[in-house]
């Protein structure tokens, strides 16, 4: 079991894993108990888990990002909404050519280390300043209406969560693509028991780009 020079857990997202070597990590967390506490911050960086990200769910999304863009009339600004760390965007970026911008309301819900670069601006008033090209929507608190008004504007956007713990139900009544991504994992998922519980769904993506991820 992989520990930090003080006996505590590494910080699986310091940087980015192959998927088989996450897995692993966690699946020993699980034997252990520890998934929750280390999700939670008990790990060497202090570090909240809700969405756990590999090479290949990065690459993965990293995928639909570009291809939308190409497609584009307006190949311009990724942004990111209720980014928390903003460890999704600092992870996709080398693989984007376009700026990806990173925002969150910093309403102090859970106990987020936000950088700094990560800017101080709720989803809605981020999508009306920076009018971007694709949204990334990662871990929407349950019941929230965001998603529904984002989606409602028209813009692509890849929304990552488990419908039954984030969002509003809603929004699945929406005209929407599950990715169905091998690759995607969460702090509420049995390792052991390979019960994975999310995925990216996507909205407002042409059948083009979920064509060619999906093959």
């Amino acid at each position: 079991m992989k520990r930090g020079p003080y006996d505590e857990y590494i910080d699986v997202h310091e940087s980015l894993l192959p998927y088989a070597e996450v897995v692993r990590f966690f699946e020993e967390l699980e034997k252990n108990g520890d998934v929750k506490s280390y999700c939670n911050g008990s790990n060497i960086a202090g570090r909240w888990f809700f969405q756990i990200y590999s090479k290949e769910f990065i690459e993965e999304l990293a995928s639909i990002v570009t291809g939308s863009l190409a497609m584009s009339e307006n190949s311009g600004t990724v942004l990111e909404v209720m980014s928390g760390d903003g460890r999704l965007t600092e992870f996709l970026q080398p693989y984007i050519l376009s700026r990806i911008i990173a925002t969150d309301a910093k309403d102090g819900r859970y106990n987020i280390a936000y950088p700094k670069w990560v800017e101080s601006l709720d989803a809605i008033d981020s999508v009306r300043r920076y009018r971007p090209s694709f949204i990334l929507m990662s871990w929407e608190p349950y019941l929230s209406m965001v998603g529904l008004d984002i989606v409602a504007a028209g813009i692509p956007t890849a929304w990552i969560g488990n419908p039954e713990m984030c969002g509003h139900p809603d929004l699945f009544e929406t005209p929407h693509v599950p990715l169905k991504s091998r690759y995607a994992l969460s702090r509420h998922d049995s390792f052991l028991r390979r019960e994975f519980k999310t995925d990216v769904f996507l909205f407002n993506c042409s059948p083009e780009v979920i064509k060619s991820v999906q093959r």
